[in-house]
């Protein structure tokens, strides 16, 4: 078995909380509003250090690719506490991948499971022309 990264073990981590419509519709929150108006898993001190350890190296890795510094996250922590940065930093991250994967749900098709092609449009599927005299 190949080990998987820190930053797929924390993208996983992310897509396990945010699957399904609901998680996309709470997705579609955070990347309009941010996580200050609190978003289950992100709430409270506990949660939040426990996903901060967890995923520590990748959530590093990710601040460094957005290109946030520590400086960054003590000017964004009023009381300068290692727990504000701390939920500064998992806020942060937690916020760009919200963004990506509304983003990319944008960019996808939206399937419409009552959509039924008509005959024409079956007929064109298969790349003949026999169909145009129909």
């Amino acid at each position: 078995m190949v080990a998987m990264s820190n930053l797929e073990n924390l993208k996983l981590a992310l897509d396990r909380r945010f699957e399904g419509s609901e998680g996309l519709e709470e997705l579609r929150d955070i990347s309009r509003h941010g996580l200050s108006g609190g978003v289950g898993g992100f709430i409270y001190y506990t949660e939040l250090n426990r996903f901060f350890h967890e995923h520590e190296a990748a959530i590093e890795e990710t601040l460094q690719d957005m290109g946030v510094t520590l400086k960054m996250l003590i000017q964004n922590a009023p009381n300068g506490t290692f727990q504000t940065i701390r939920q500064n930093a998992v806020w942060l991250v937690v916020e760009e991948y919200a963004q990506l994967r509304v983003n990319q749900d944008l960019d996808e098709p939206e399937e419409d499971e009552d959509y039924e092609p008509s005959d024409q449009e079956m007929m064109a599927a298969f790349g003949t022309k026999w169909h145009d005299g129909l």
